[in-house]
């Protein structure tokens, strides 16, 4: 096995700091709030697919579908069901139909599935209803800014120091204009889940995490004039992701050799498995009876510059097998793959590893420990998006994604 530079769970070598103070003159002089371009995003609901969805809001609201708008006290509940394939909305003794329909209000409006029901959810801006592929389809179409009140907070723990909060909003925004429209084969931007960013409209926001939003809004990161795609990871294990998969980055260390991203609890991690649990990854036998017999080696033939292994291979006997990481993170849910392995007088496959996610882009646990030394929110994002400036969000960015169809936008 091809060793690591230091031990996973050890600090580094201490006469070897890496040096963390790099120049961000590329950045706005002063992180200040922008007059902020209000673009609305759609954002797919997709926890709302069954019906009878039951909507209310605590304003005077409106209904409009089949070129027909139904105008709605305060506090009246509308429940939506199918009929063929319509959608009805039953409300005060009437039933009427159309096959989208439009809600909008004052007030944020409030989705249920049973009227009185505990797990309600408000949504600021508008909810757009229609049946896709047979099934109910639920849009929440609101300004960019209002879509983060409802991101940052679950993509970065509110308790988060200040200008972590502020440097998350920033990638959180530079990623909503790069990736807009990544779910446009559904009539959406986004979807509200892993896939895109996890959103949950009102019941997420937090004070703090809304002073990052508005304290940063409209700032977004740039990159020879296109959006930067401001991916984040919850903890990079103290060596960040190369972003062109060729030269390591910087390790993300203080000048004592500390990983800034070590106050995680669960920075160093280690798991057990047995081989035959690893072997079957590769393809091996399901069957015990089957599996080889003899001794079992375990070595990593390829990594990338950042040191996460790329590729795994087992020795079980007279067979060798070869894993690749993507399989050894999605079934064995391992946190990350900078990690060893090394085998036990068993049999038994033990990872060691460190941090979590895939480690590129801005590291939160990384921006968190940062924030409590003093780095600004500009500091922070320099380190981690080396070659991107600050900007305020133009109409012009905005329609980047548009310009770019039918080319690679990465």
């Amino acid at each position: 096995m091809r060793p690591l530079p230091f031990p996973l769970c050890a600090s580094p070598l201490r006469w070897a700091p890496v040096l963390h103070c790099l120049l961000y003159l590329s950045l706005a002089p002063l992180l200040e709030a922008q007059e902020p371009f209000r673009p609305e995003v759609r954002v797919w609901l997709t926890r709302w697919r069954n019906l009878p969805l039951v909507v209310t809001s605590a304003s005077p609201w409106q209904a409009t579908g089949a070129e027909k708008t139904h105008r709605l006290p305060a506090g009246e509940t509308v429940t939506v069901e199918r009929e063929g394939d319509d959608l009805a909305l039953r409300f005060g003794g009437k039933r009427v139909t159309a096959q989208e329909w439009t809600l909008q209000g004052e007030a944020p409006l409030t989705l249920s599935q049973n009227a009185g029901s505990n797990s309600q959810q408000s949504y600021r801006g508008k909810i757009i209803l229609r049946l896709r592929q047979g099934k109910l389809q639920v849009v929440n179409v609101l300004p960019l800014e209002e879509y983060l009140l409802g991101v940052v907070p679950l993509e970065m723990p509110p308790r988060f120091p200040a200008e972590a909060l502020k440097a998350q909003a920033i990638a959180a925004r530079s990623w909503s204009v790069r990736n807009r429209g990544k779910h446009e084969a559904e009539g959406t931007d986004f979807c509200d889940g892993t896939h895109c960013q996890v959103y949950r409209g009102m019941l997420a926001e937090q004070e703090s995490t809304t002073q990052a939003v508005h304290e940063t809004a409209g700032l977004i990161l740039v990159n020879a004039e296109a959006p930067v795609d401001g991916v984040y990871t919850a903890d990079c294990g103290g060596q960040p992701l190369s972003p062109d998969g060729a030269n390591a980055p910087a390790s993300d260390r203080d000048e004592q050799g500390e990983d800034y991203c070590a106050a995680n609890p669960r920075h160093c991690w280690v798991l057990r498995f047995p081989i035959l649990e690893v072997w079957q990854l590769a393809g091996g036998k399901d069957s015990p009876q089957e599996a080889p017999k003899g001794d079992v080696e375990a070595q990593v033939v390829q990594t990338d510059s950042s040191g996460r292994v790329r590729v795994l291979r087992l020795r079980w006997g007279n067979q060798t097998a070869d894993i690749a990481a993507t399989q050894l993170r999605q079934r064995l849910l391992l946190p990350s793959t900078l990690c060893s392995v090394r085998v036990e007088a068993d049999g038994t496959l033990v990872f060691e590893g460190r941090g979590s996610g895939h480690g590129g882009g801005l590291c939160q646990w990384g921006a968190a420990g940062r924030a409590r030394v003093g780095q600004k929110a500009e500091q922070i994002l320099q380190f981690y998006y080396p070659s991107a400036q600050l900007a305020p969000l133009s109409e012009a960015m905005w329609r980047w994604r548009e310009d770019r169809k039918g080319k690679s936008a990465r």
